[in-house]
């Protein structure tokens, strides 16, 4: 509808604003000053009243009909901001509805993402298994730089992948876009090992980034595996009972089961501490193990054997070398190793009963019954004891002593032929391996008289000296991996019943350690009313290497200290106070055979009662090879009045 045009009065304004009261001229007033009063309320009215009549008055000087006149109202800001907020939140809404309830095929649904694996969950260990991997994009949005990453179980050898692996490892698979409602699989092959009864686990994750996601996405499986087979058994042999201290003897038999790709076993038996082996078939290696080639041929035409026999020989003492009691156990386990890893295929023990015999029977080292220490060029002072506490006398017995030590090239760390034996017996020498060999003294009653008889109640002994090459007689450097002696006494005789009885001693163990040697020197001058001492302390060393080296002694008197600036190994202190010099050393490696620490010492005023100048060094280090801690003491330097 059209608007309405405003109509205009015919009376003039003047008739409306002041009756029969001409209009006056306008004229422009000066700007009043500051200081006049405020013009009357009458004035400001008529001046408004000009003013609206010179905008609103058409060409005739009539003014519209206010009356008439629509006047529209301006919406506020805020008004107009809620306006749009709520345009806004009707938009939005619209655009999550679509999202929402969109077509299916255009949704992401995570469940729809599927992984499995799939393979034999129990094994028979050492053989060859397939797994298989599936994926399966079920829905409408292709999955994007998809890569599966694999964790093998720890007994797992990777042989080969219908699809290239990614890495040397054969763990990450590149599986590019995997598009909408694709299905496929990778199958893996390899050798499974592991212990027996020992579960693992196939880990398998995919990673993956659906084409309207900015973000990656994983997906995981696993699968359990039990290695629940062996093929190869292992069991023991022996006497259920055994006498101590007589000859006692334990087989391993190993028996193939079912065919098996496994071509290397090894087979560690134990023993308890208070059991001394005396032999092994076939010798067993410095670790103490037998290696088995499972597909060795005995001869070129023959088949591989399906059965193995090891053997090991010796005897048990009352106790332990430490005089703690132990068991008796003879047990044995058949290892593989896979991935720089060892699994127990097989394992089996046999628990002898143990029973005491009549004969007190003993062996001493340098008075020790039990393990100690020694360093080349130390003597063996080794003591027999027999006592027969029996009800019968032990009549025509034959004693041995067996020693065990480290070789080269045949030549025994020990000096045979600087032995001191007071009754001669007979000596003879077997090579055990390439770095141990086998030395054995025997006396019959021919050579020892006692052993005729040895009455009830009797005690007999028998002393012996055997001295240890020092580095000057044999090359210490050769055995830096064979450092032990074992010595064992033996005894045979019959008893009344005729029945041979064979009996051992405690065994003992001699470690061999660094052959380190500390010397003081001194050169004495005069000096004023004193006397100036050019010391040197010197450690030489052949065999071991050394570390936590410590010299340190106190200095007595009146003196100065001067030590250098900077040691040629190690640090040097010197506490005034404490009046002590100390030198520590962080190693001494087997290419360094001397250190030497030079100082000087005055004497500023001779006292004729002293007579020390330096006290007994205390020397302490530590064997890198054995372990051990070396302590002693070494020579004071003193004072010649």
């Amino acid at each position: 509808m059209p608007a309405e045009e405003p109509s205009f009065s015919s009376t003039s304004i003047s008739d409306d604003v002041e009756t029969n009261i001409k209009p006056k001229k306008v004229v422009r007033k000066k700007r009043a000053k500051p200081a006049a009063p405020p013009p009357s309320a009458n004035a400001k009215q008529t001046k408004i009243s000009q003013q609206l009549t010179k905008i609103y008055q058409d060409e005739r000087g009539h003014l519209p009909d206010m009356k008439k006149i629509k006047i529209k109202k301006s919406r506020s800001g805020f008004k107009t901001f809620l306006i749009v907020m709520f345009l806004g939140g009707l938009l939005a809404a619209a655009a999550w509805a679509g999202f929402f309830f969109m077509p299916s095929n255009k949704k992401f649904a995570e469940d729809k993402v599927e992984l499995r694996v799939s393979g034999p969950t129990s094994v028979t260990a050492g053989t060859t298994t397939t797994y298989k991997i599936f994926y399966n994009n079920n829905q409408g949005l292709a999955l994007k730089k998809a890569t599966l990453n694999i964790q093998y179980p720890d007994g797992f050898v990777f042989s080969s992948s219908d699809i290239e692996a990614k890495n040397a490892s054969h763990t990450e698979f590149d599986l590019g876009e995997i598009g909408i409602g694709k299905k496929k699989e990778i199958s893996i092959t390899g050798l499974t090992y592991g212990s027996l009864n020992q579960k693992q686990s196939w880990r398998v994750l995919l990673t993956y980034q659906p084409e309207n996601f900015g973000s990656e996405l994983q997906k995981a499986s696993i699968l359990d595996v039990v290695v629940d087979k062996s093929p190869f058994s292992l069991s023991i042999n022996g006497s259920s009972k055994t006498l101590v201290g007589n000859v006692a003897e334990y087989a391993f038999v190993i028996k193939r089961e079912a065919p098996s790709t496994i071509g290397k076993l090894e087979l560690k038996p134990s023993w308890p501490k208070n059991f001394f082996i005396t032999s092994s078939s076939p010798a067993m290696s410095k670790d103490f193990r037998w290696i088995i080639e499972t597909n060795k041929k005995i001869t070129p035409t023959s088949t591989p054997p399906d059965s193995w026999t090891f053997k090991i020989t010796g005897r048990f003492s009352s106790s332990t070398s430490d005089g703690e009691s132990s068991s008796a156990d003879i047990s044995g386990a058949l290892l593989v190793t896979a991935n720089n890893k060892t699994f127990n295929l097989s394992d089996s023990k046999l628990t002898p009963q143990l029973a005491e015999n009549d004969l007190d029977f003993n062996l001493a080292i340098n008075g020790s019954l039990s393990n100690f220490n020694v360093k080349p060029g130390d003597d063996l002072n080794m003591t027999i004891t027999l006592k027969n506490q029996g009800d019968e006398d032990i009549k025509n017995a034959i004693l041995k002593l067996g020693i065990n030590t480290p070789a080269v090239k045949k030549l025994t760390l020990v000096d045979w032929s600087k032995i001191e034996d007071k009754y001669d017996g007979d000596i003879r020498g077997t090579q055990i391996n390439d770095n141990l060999r086998r030395g054995e003294i025997t006396w019959d009653k021919s050579k020892f008289p006692a052993l005729a008889n040895i009455a009830k109640g009797k005690e007999v002994t028998l002393d012996i000296k055997l001295p240890i090459k020092d580095a000057s007689s044999f090359a210490l450097s050769d055995l830096a991996s064979s450092s032990q002696i074992t010595a064992l006494a033996e005894i045979s005789f019959k008893d009344q019943k005729n029945a041979a009885q064979n009996l051992s001693s405690n065994q003992i163990v001699i470690t061999v350690n660094s052959d380190l040697v500390f010397e003081a020197r001194d050169n004495v001058s005069p000096v004023g009313s004193g006397e100036k001492h050019q010391l040197s302390w010197v450690l030489t060393n052949n065999f071991h290497a050394l570390k936590n080296i410590t010299l340190s002694a106190d200095v007595y008197g009146d003196v100065t200290v001067d030590l250098p600036s900077s040691a040629p190994a190690g640090q040097a202190t010197w506490s005034a106070q404490s009046k002590k010099i100390t030198w520590t050393i962080a190693e001494m490696p087997e290419s360094i055979d001397v250190l030497a620490l030079p100082f000087t010492i005055t004497l500023n005023k001779i006292n004729p009662t002293q007579d020390l100048l330096v006290s007994k060094v205390h020397v302490q280090a530590e064997d890198t090879v054995t372990g051990a801690t070396l302590d002693f003491m070494g020579e004071e330097i003193k004072l010649e009045r």
